[in-house]
């Protein structure tokens, strides 16, 4: 009897494991179909938005386009062929309407190529970058507007003096590169006793002396801004003598340098009224570019002392190509940059012209 309630108890413990099993079985299924369910749905819902959001930026694009469009069509301009001078931050947009994309500035006094004028709007079409752009008709002018020159009442003119100052670009001065050996002598001489300006220190026995470097007023559209760069100069001592080299890095910047020319002159005799002023002739030959200057010199009543015998003389001139090797055994090739700019020899010539004027 006994062995059969144990045989019993033992069939209904297995029967409800067999249940368990099942019901457990089942319950993972419909928690897997479950979850399909559920990540079926977030699918179809990523999905649906990504479409909707593909449909919004198709019909965006679509009206941009169709906005662009119109407005193209809507403007006709008339032909002109000019030149005006840009004013103070010209704003230049893609379309000839205020509030279309700014694609550019233009800084004062900048050249402008007008090549039509906007029937529907205040704008003028011109030519940039070999592309087109928009600027409104307030944002340039037909005639160059001179900066005024930096003059201030708080400046007075020195008492203490010097013998002579020279103003120029990297032919008087130029600061240690990689291009090249030196630092702070007149670019492509072998050491500072070689250049132009100690050579004629030398020969002249001037006992004080100053030189500096405005190089960034030959590229600059906006010339007169640069020239308190000669206040630690002009405006602290009265200079027996101010030799002027500069020229040889306006070419491809020639706007107006007839006019910025002349007022550096005019901002040099403001505070060294009596100092002999001197105007070196470019080393390269730019005829424009000396023609202008020789004129503003017979204008001031400035010594005008030409180099025109060495001009072009490859003899003067750094070779590219060539081999210089410093006292402490650098060796450095003239790249393109030194090429062009004068040797020893080069220097030599530049100072006896000079000398000989002086």
């Amino acid at each position: 009897m006994k062995k059969k309630i144990v045989i019993t108890l033992w069939i209904s413990l297995f029967a409800l494991i067999i249940a368990l099993g099942f019901l457990t079985v089942q319950k993972n299924k419909q928690e897997a179909e479950e979850r399909a369910r559920i990540e079926k749905e977030q699918e179809e819902l990523r999905i649906a938005e990504e479409e909707a959001a593909q449909a919004a930026k198709l019909k965006a694009e679509k009206k941009e386009s169709k906005d662009s469009s119109e407005k193209k069509d809507k403007y006709t301009f008339s032909k002109m062929e000019a030149t005006y001078y840009a004013q103070s931050k010209a704003t230049v947009r893609q379309e000839p309407y205020d509030t279309a994309e700014i694609i550019g500035t233009l800084s004062l006094d900048s050249r402008v190529s007008i090549v039509g004028k906007c029937k529907q709007t205040d704008y003028y079409k011109i030519k940039i970058n070999g592309d087109y752009g928009y600027v409104a008709f307030e944002d340039v002018s037909k005639e160059y507007l001179p900066i005024p020159l930096p003059i201030s009442g708080s400046k007075s003119v020195p008492s203490a003096t010097k013998d002579i100052l020279f103003i120029g670009n990297s032919i008087t001065l130029y600061p240690a590169t990689k291009d090249w050996w030196g630092s702070g002598w007149g670019c492509g001489a072998t050491a500072p006793e070689n250049d132009y300006v100690h050579l004629t220190v030398a020969a002249k026995g001037y006992s004080s002396f100053d030189y500096m470097s405005l190089r960034s007023w030959e590229f600059s559209s906006t010339r007169n801004y640069e020239l308190d760069d000669l206040d630690p100069y002009i405006t602290k001592y009265q200079y027996g003598t101010i030799v002027i080299e500069l020229g040889e890095n306006v070419k491809g910047h020639e706007s107006h340098f007839k006019e910025d020319l002349t007022d550096m002159i005019t901002y040099i005799k403001t505070y060294n009224p009596n100092a002999r002023i001197v105007m070196l002739d470019n080393f390269w030959a730019y005829k424009s570019i000396i023609s202008t200057k020789k004129e503003v010199a017979s204008a001031n009543g400035i010594t005008y002392v030409s180099l025109s015998d060495i001009q072009g003389v490859q003899d003067y001139m750094l070779q590219a190509g060539d081999q210089y090797t410093t006292p402490d055994g650098t060796v450095y090739t003239i790249g393109s940059f030194l090429a062009g700019h004068p040797n020893d020899a080069g220097f030599a010539a530049i100072a006896q012209h000079l000398i000989g004027a002086l």
